[in-house]
């Protein structure tokens, strides 16, 4: 006799609805990420956009500034360099201030005071500069620079010849030779010295002098009315809060720098 096999009962089939749409559920994470790359492009094309406006207008805002210096000193404007230092710059738009200017001049002449003198190789430094919307009110908290006076300009200046001697430790000597009447008769007179500047006069001075005439070394007391002569009339422009610190001399002129605070941009300019 065979055993009964076990009856398998199995589940009824579903009813499907003719009319019923049938719904496929899709992977949604494709959707996402072109979501996410599409608002990275988008902020980096704004951020190139800010980057190119900001470069934009501080380029045009530094070659502004190199045509006001060029008109103001008597430089070609194309000579002229100008760098801000703000980062970004169109942040001057909301605080009226640059937080720093740099700005070279191979030539730069000024006139003070119907005196006209000739600067070369100029660098100036500024930082903290205020008001810049408004030339006549724009200072800077700090300025320094440097720049040369050559020997041709010092001569003029002097009203005698001089020329560069050597170098005595930290600092040059130079030779002037300057024309004087000695017993109605004009001779050469040759001194050699050591210049400096007086922060407050501007005047050159000459420490360490000695002179001669044709050799003969000139007594003191002759000497100091010659040095007299010299620098009495041997003083540097009037660059109001801009003072001048030092000077040496080299082979190529008077080498200067000048330092100050609070420095107006018509002490540089003269407007």
């Amino acid at each position: 006799m065979t055993p009964a096999e076990p009856t398998l009962v199995l589940p009824p089939k579903p009813q499907v609805d003719p009319g019923a749409k049938v719904t496929v559920e899709r992977d949604r994470r494709p959707h996402r990420f072109i979501k996410w790359l599409i608002g990275i492009v988008v902020i980096a094309l704004v951020a190139v956009a800010a980057v190119v406006t900001d470069q934009t207008f501080r380029a045009r805002t530094e070659k502004e500034i190199a045509a006001t210096i060029a008109t103001s000193s008597g430089a070609d404007e194309s000579s002229v360099g100008v760098t801000i230092h703000n980062r970004p710059f169109l942040g001057v738009l909301l605080t009226d201030e640059l937080q720093g200017l740099d700005a070279t001049i191979p030539t730069a002449t000024i006139v003070r005071d119907e005196e006209t003198v000739t600067f070369r190789d100029v660098n100036i430094h500024a930082n903290g500069i205020r008001h810049v919307r408004e030339q006549t009110q724009t200072v800077a908290e700090t300025v320094s620079a440097t720049g040369r006076v050559d020997w041709a300009e010092l001569s003029r200046l002097a009203g005698g010849r001089i020329t560069y001697n050597s170098d005595t430790g930290e600092n040059g000597t130079v030779t002037i030779v300057r024309d004087v009447s000695v017993l109605g008769a004009r001779v050469d007179v040759s001194i050699s010295a050591v210049p400096g500047v007086e922060t407050t006069s501007r005047r050159v001075t000459l420490t360490s002098p000695s002179a001669s005439l044709d050799g003969i070394p000139i007594p003191e007391i002759l000497l100091k009315s010659v040095l007299e002569g010299v620098t009495e009339r041997f003083t540097l422009p009037d660059l109001g809060n801009l003072h001048y610190e030092s000077l040496k001399a080299t082979p190529r002129g008077l080498e200067f720098s000048l330092v100050g605070t609070e420095v107006k941009l018509s002490d540089l300019t003269g407007k």
